[in-house]
């Protein structure tokens, strides 16, 4: 009996390092996960500025109407203000997806650890 107890306690510790080596990797994922969100936040921001300076460029070097080329302006910025709120949004889609992971993670390792306490009970049982 108390070698099943034993064999059942290394079974959950097992478990317990697999859980937090499995942890570990979710926080990795997710950091790595959001600093590429956030590069590719950081590129939208130098591509929008780019235009933002060429099209101004454009507006004080050339003879057309200016009123053309600050329409053209506008509708730049619109699409690029859309483009980088479609990026934040799945950027948070991202963080909250990688948190209920890392969350059923833990509560998964919580209920495993809460078996710790009853098997070294048994044991002490089997030993007492």
């Amino acid at each position: 009996m108390v070698q099943i107890v034993g064999r059942e306690r290394t079974r959950i510790d097992q478990q317990v390092q697999l859980l937090d080596f499995e942890s570990q990797q979710v926080e990795e994922s997710c950091g790595t996960q959001v600093a590429e969100r956030l590069g590719e936040t950081d590129e939208g921001q130098t591509r929008h500025e780019a235009v933002t300076s060429h099209l101004h460029e454009a507006v004080q070097g050339t003879g057309e109407p200016s009123m053309h080329l600050d329409l053209l302006l506008d509708q730049e910025m619109v699409r690029i203000n859309e483009q980088h709120k479609w990026e934040l949004s799945n950027h948070e889609r991202t963080i909250h997806l990688v948190r209920d992971e890392l969350r059923q993670h833990q509560e998964s390792r919580e209920a495993q650890d809460g078996e710790i306490p009853v098997l070294k009970a048994l044991v002490e049982q089997l030993m007492g």
